[in-house]
């Protein structure tokens, strides 16, 4: 069996699912990297600042994932511009990302911030899983079908994986978390 001490969660830090997948990290002795920037006013005590020009290299990243999402990134204030390009780092260095959220648009685009992350995985290849908590399933992305299908298992955390998600969390998305521990 895998040891899960060697495992190391990448998560943004925000509230809600973000907060905890680092908690039940914590309890089962997993690294974890809060990808974060000076303005990001966080409570991780595993807090890891950006630079700016690292903050650059994730908006290229937003760059690339807009041209599926299509939203308007230009005229968004900084502060928000860097929490969608520290979510890069979250998916960089990672295998897999696991997200609790919900899939819209024919189970092809994951909502809110959240999708940013999500659509960057997409973009570069990686495993990903969707819990959809309204759904109460979870989802795995499919390259060939290029959509996000019922995934009937519950998913095996990856030794570097992204644990990420909305920051209204509700209790079946909470459930899901735990779970995968």
């Amino acid at each position: 069996m895998e040891d899960i001490k060697e495992k190391i969660c990448n998560t943004g830090g925000a509230h809600g699912a973000d907060t905890i997948f680092e908690n039940e990290c914590i309890k089962h002795n997993i690294k974890v990297i809060s990808w974060s920037f000076k303005e990001h006013n966080i409570k991780s005590l595993n807090r890891r600042i950006l630079s700016k020009e690292e903050l650059d290299e994730g908006f290229e990243n937003v760059k690339k994932a807009n041209e599926t999402l299509k939203r308007n990134i230009y005229g968004m204030n900084i502060y928000i511009r860097n929490l969608l390009s520290r979510n890069w780092f979250q998916v960089k260095y990672s295998n897999a990302i696991y997200a609790i959220s919900a899939i819209q648009n024919n189970m092809k685009i994951v909502h809110g911030g959240t999708g940013w992350a999500c659509q960057q995985a997409i973009d570069n290849n990686k495993e990903i899983y969707v819990f959809d908590q309204f759904k109460n399933n979870w989802y795995k992305y499919n390259y060939t079908n290029e959509i996000f299908e019922v995934y009937k298992d519950k998913p095996i955390l990856l030794d570097a994986f992204a644990g990420i998600g909305t920051r209204e969390i509700n209790e079946n998305g909470i459930k899901a978390i735990k779970e995968l521990f």
